[in-house]
């Protein structure tokens, strides 16, 4: 239960951090 938590959370993490640094490149692309 508590690995398979932590990994979920891990894996939302990784997706926030993917979106913001895709973000980034694309607000850099911009200007």
């Amino acid at each position: 239960m508590i690995i398979s938590t932590l990994s979920n959370g891990w894996y939302v993490f990784g997706n926030v951090m993917l979106r913001h640094m895709q973000w980034f490149e694309a607000a850099d692309l911009i200007v």
